[in-house]
């Protein structure tokens, strides 16, 4: 008898995984990927949110000096050639020139400063002259907003940061000493970024009175319906969406009045409570 295993006994002790054995490896490996494709996605939500909180402090930052510079805010828009945004504008150079920063990245990639990839850029600029490929107008898809006229567009003195620099509706910048609370006042935030054109009005304001179908000047709640909002102090909170605009007076009067400059609830300024839309979740 040969004191040597034959060969035939060697090749079934290398051989591989039977089929029932790749199944079962298989079938675990589905279960841990579904498992952790949940964890995953959450975690790419998250770090989108924490990028569009980072660009709302760099604009808190930005406007900090802007006021530092002129004593006075930015104010939204200008009117007397068209429809033309200048908070933007204003706070650009004090963002290291980046329009990256405009953009939040979990709204639409065609709501970006970026003529090559939002077609509803363009607009006359200041002068009536020239005109400016990266210019914002009223029918622009923007994804942040400009907490303009805070609860009441027809208040005198004006409620937000400044609406109109010029025109029928404007008056005159706000200046520094008007924010009777920085750490309070709303200064910028999450809106709406619609890819219907047609739905699209003043999307680089926010005006949480807006319950117009598109309700493109509202706070949006795209970050899993919470809005990011940037205050004059420079910081960021994270709320849910349906709480800042609440219309209501009973239990909401704090965030009432963290819309307004005199950080007043203004009961005066009511809306529809409960629009279509108020429990979907905004592009």
């Amino acid at each position: 008898m040969s004191r040597f295993p034959s060969c035939k006994a060697g090749r079934r002790g290398t051989q591989g995984f039977t089929l029932i054995e790749l199944l079962v490896v298989i079938a675990i490996i589905g279960i841990l990927a579904a498992m952790l494709l949940p964890v995953l996605n959450k975690a790419k939500v998250r770090a989108k949110q924490t990028s569009c909180i980072n660009n709302l402090h760099q604009m808190g930052i930005a406007t900090s000096m802007y006021v530092a510079d002129t004593q006075a805010y930015t104010g939204s828009l200008s009117t007397i050639h068209g429809v033309y945004y200048v908070w933007a504008p204003r706070l650009f150079p004090y963002m290291g020139n980046s329009r990256q920063a405009f953009w939040c990245p979990a709204a639409l990639p065609e709501s970006a400063w970026d003529p090559n990839i939002n077609k509803t850029l363009g607009q006359t600029d200041l002068t009536g002259l020239h005109f400016d490929p990266f210019g914002i107008r009223d029918t622009t898809r923007f994804s942040y907003g400009i907490n303009d006229w805070g609860l009441n567009l027809n208040a005198n003195p004006q409620l937000g940061l400044g609406g109109d620099i010029d025109g029928g509706f404007s008056k005159g910048p706000v200046k520094e000493s008007q924010i009777v609370k920085p750490t309070e006042m709303i200064a910028y935030g999450d809106v709406p970024a619609v890819l219907n054109p047609a739905l699209i009005s003043y999307n680089a304001n926010m005006d949480p009175t807006d319950t117009s179908v598109g309700h493109t000047q509202c706070p949006s709640n795209r970050h899993h319906y919470q809005t990011d909002l940037a205050f004059c102090d420079g910081h960021v909170e994270a709320p849910k969406r349906n709480d800042v605009r609440d219309p209501g007076i009973a239990g909401q009067g704090y965030w009432r009045t963290r819309w307004n400059n005199d950080n007043q609830s203004h009961p005066e300024a009511s809306w529809a409570p409960n629009p279509s839309w108020l429990g979907d979740l905004d592009p």
